[in-house]
Parts: C-alpha cells; sequence; structure tokens
C-alpha cells in the first residue's frame, strides 16, 4: 500500500490536469480578465473550457483558431458552424480530422444546439500556453485570447493563464500513519478492539466520504447541474443508511464493507487535489485534501478489519448467501 501511494505521488503532474472532461484539480487556471460589456465569461474545468453568456437581445460569433465563425449566439438561440476546425476537434472523442480546406472565408453551415443564451465548450487557446517553460517560482505563463464580433463590431475576450506548484508529498503521510496504527492494532486480534476500531473508522469515513461528495458534485460548471444533485443525493442516502447501522443497528462486516468502498472511492475521486495546485472544488484547497486523505486512510484501514470479522463470521456458523441482513447482525454479535 505505501508502494501504491509513493506511486500515485510520483505521478506526472499533467496525467490529471488535461485529461478528464470535468477534473477535480489542475497545475494550470485560466482567468478572464478582460470581458466585453454585455457578455459574462469563464474558464471552467482549470485551463479546458470557455463558460459565455450573452444577453439576450445581443447578436456575438465567436472566431476558431483559424478566425472562422465556430458559435454563434442570437436572440432565437445558439448555434454552431459544422464547417468551422473547432467543430471536428471539440467532437467527443474526435471524430475526424478537420478538413484542410477549411478556412475563415469558408461559408460557414449553422446548426441549432440551443435555445438559450449560455454556451460552453472545449478551447485550446485557454492552455496553449501550459507548455512553455517557465522560470522557477514562476506563477504566470502569460496571456490568450479569444476573438468575437458583437453585433458586427470586433472585439474579443482575454485573460491570462497561471500555474499553482504542486502539493508536497507530505500529504500521503497521515494515510501511512493511520494505517500503521490500524495494523498494530488488528494484529492484537481483539474482537472488543476490533468492533470498536470498526465503529470510529466506520462513522469518520462516511462523514468524510459525505463532505467529499458535496465537495466534487457542488462545484459549479459554472452552475451546479440536475445530474450532480442526484448523484449527491444517492451518496448521502448511502451514508445516512451507513451511519444508522452502526450507530444503532450493530453493524457488521457487509456494512463495514460497504463503508470502506464507498470512501475509498470518494478518496481516489480527489486524489487529483494532491498531486496539482488548484482544486476544482465547492471548499477549499486544503479541506479537499484533508478529505481525500481521510477517506483513503479509514476507507483502507477498514478493510483487515470487515475480513476478519467476515472469516469469523463464516467459521462459527453459516449463514445464508441470500440474506445479508442476518449475516451482518451474526458478524457483530461474534465480535
Amino acid at each position: 500500500m505505501v508502494a501504491v501511494l509513493l506511486a500515485l505521488a510520483t505521478l506526472p503532474s499533467v496525467a490529471e490536469a488535461h485529461g478528464p472532461v470535468a477534473p477535480i484539480a489542475s497545475s494550470y487556471m485560466a482567468r478572464a480578465n478582460q470581458v466585453p460589456a454585455g457578455l459574462k465569461a469563464n474558464a471552467i474545468d482549470g485551463d479546458q473550457r470557455m463558460w459565455l453568456r450573452v444577453q439576450p437581445d445581443q447578436t456575438v460569433i465567436v472566431a476558431d483558431y483559424r478566425g472562422a465563425p465556430y458559435v454563434r449566439f442570437s436572440p432565437s438561440g445558439i448555434d454552431v458552424n459544422h464547417n468551422s476546425e473547432m467543430y471536428y476537434l471539440n467532437q467527443t472523442p474526435v471524430a475526424e480530422t478537420p478538413p484542410s480546406s477549411l478556412s475563415a472565408s469558408t461559408p460557414p453551415s449553422w446548426h441549432r444546439v440551443s435555445g438559450g443564451h449560455s454556451y460552453e465548450w472545449h478551447d485550446g487557446r485557454l492552455h496553449a500556453l501550459a507548455t512553455v517553460a517557465l522560470s522557477p517560482g514562476a506563477t504566470f505563463a502569460g496571456r490568450w485570447q479569444i476573438p468575437v464580433r458583437i453585433d458586427g463590431r470586433a472585439a474579443a475576450i482575454s485573460g491570462g493563464l497561471y500555474r499553482a506548484h504542486n502539493p508536497s508529498i507530505v500529504w500521503f503521510w497521515p494515510i501511512v500513519v493511520l494505517l500503521a496504527c490500524v495494523l498494530a492494532a488488528w494484529r492484537l486480534r481483539r474482537p472488543e478492539l476490533d468492533a470498536r476500531l470498526a465503529r470510529a473508522l466506520g462513522i469518520v469515513a462516511l462523514i468524510a466520504g459525505a463532505g467529499a461528495g458535496a465537495a466534487r458534485q457542488l462545484h459549479g460548471r459554472p452552475t451546479v447541474g440536475v445530474f450532480a444533485i442526484v448523484e449527491l443525493a444517492v451518496l448521502l442516502a448511502l451514508v445516512a443508511w451507513g451511519l444508522w447501522r452502526v450507530l444503532f443497528a450493530h453493524a457488521g462486516y457487509f456494512t463495514y464493507f460497504a463503508i470502506a468502498f464507498v470512501a475509498i472511492a470518494e478518496g481516489l475521486e480527489l486524489v487529483p487535489t494532491l498531486l496539482h495546485g488548484f482544486v476544482l472544488a465547492a471548499v477549499p484547497a486544503f479541506v479537499a485534501r484533508t478529505l481525500s486523505v481521510v477517506c483513503l486512510g479509514t476507507g483502507i484501514g477498514l478493510l483487515p478489519i470487515a475480513f476478519r470479522m467476515a472469516t469469523q463470521a463464516a467459521g462459527s456458523e453459516p449463514v445464508a448467501e441470500e440474506d445479508l441482513e442476518e449475516e451482518d447482525d451474526g458478524a457483530w454479535e461474534l465480535a
């Protein structure tokens, strides 16, 4: 386990910064510093995507890398030009190589994508400067610009790209220390100690897991979607079930296995916060990193105790596989 944690800590910083569609952390952050009047623009997901909202009575056209129109905002809605290089490059996955014949003078082929007035897209101009080598200690990578036309008038959205130094590897050591303490108590082979330790780890893991889920799902891009709310509600329901089992229903190994898996899953989701400087969550960076450490430490620490409970239950009396609730209670009574 120590080797796995150290391997995670030594991964290249770009591994998580530019890969995910909705990253939880990044080494670079793009910020829009100059936005024309009537527009509202935000760089989201670090340096990956641009979100733009326009006034309903405005007509705004965003240019692509070659100067061709890419997105058109109008009073009737939003259209995307299928004769734009960015249209091909922004397909997920990339459908095909953009035709070489496309240029700024190619007649546009507009297709309606929304009846609203806000839209987001991946824009390579935001993170193009991430490949530029910076001097030691420097945090400003350079300026980016996205040309637009507002009611026929040329303008631009511009801003800067910033770099944050990666966190210290020391963030992984609390996990190692916690696991060492749990294994030391586990080696004593005392059922009462195992039960108390499982109870304490389970409660902390559930609370940290709920916090980690809220930190991920409540981070707006730039708003919080319905799917994120539903996913968070499901997680909170699982946490409530786990707390009820641990506090009032004599939880056994099945419950602790479930708690461990939920905590580890949430902790792994936040692992990039331990590797990159900017944290893209609904909580401060220190809180997000602490939640990741606590989830991983308590989740992994629960596993050997749950395995022992399961072994003891199997060795005492057979339990029907289809009745997990009775199996769970039997493991607690044995402990």
